[in-house]
């Protein structure tokens, strides 16, 4: 006669998940597996896009990931430079936060970038079973020089350094001009 625990354990073995693959034995390029490196005075973005059915719609969809990462690598910047002011002693209706948090929005809608190109492109065609077409999981490596990435960090404080002085916040003015200063001479440290 069969016991409960043996049956439990034969509908456990049936039912437990199968490992394919785990990331030690991901055989893609190192550079799929980072969004951000820095090397020889340049930075890289790289951004995925997984199970596209048109290979040249995955591609642009994967350049456009990597261009997010750049734009968010500069958006954690000002983020992060900002974050005790956001959290000051202003007695406006909404604060500082509001003009950090508008002037972040602002500058992402309308944020150029120059100097950026597409480095390398990996991609693999993938065919399931029972699947007439097959897919594409597509990763997009850019480039930049630093100089022109801290050149757009430059340019968003500008604008943001701008914003707080027509809003009359003149501590968080002070600090945008403090730290675009800051870049202004490592970009020049750059070139």
């Amino acid at each position: 006669m069969v016991s409960n625990l043996s049956i439990t354990l034969e509908t456990y073995e049936v039912s437990k998940p199968i490992l394919v693959r785990t990331s030690e034995e991901d055989s893609r390029p190192a550079w799929t597996k980072r969004s951000v490196s820095e090397a020889q005075g340049k930075l890289y973005f790289t951004g995925g896009f997984f199970n596209g059915a048109d290979y040249s719609v995955s591609i642009r969809c994967a350049n456009a990931e990597s261009l997010k990462v750049t734009i968010q690598g500069i958006s954690q910047f000002i983020r992060a430079e900002f974050s005790s002011y956001a959290q000051g002693s202003n007695t406006d209706n909404g604060g500082i936060e509001r003009y950090v948090e508008d002037g972040i929005a602002t500058f992402t809608k309308n944020l150029h970038i120059q100097g950026i190109k597409q480095k390398e492109t990996y991609w693999e065609e993938l065919l399931y079973p029972g699947m007439v077409q097959p897919t594409y999981n597509v990763w997009v490596m850019l480039e930049m020089n630093k100089a022109d990435y801290l050149k757009a960090k430059a340019d968003v404080l500008r604008d943001l350094r701008d914003k707080f002085a027509e809003a009359g916040q003149t501590e968080a003015k002070e600090k945008a001009g403090k730290i675009l200063e800051e870049l202004k001479e490592e970009v020049r440290r750059e070139t």
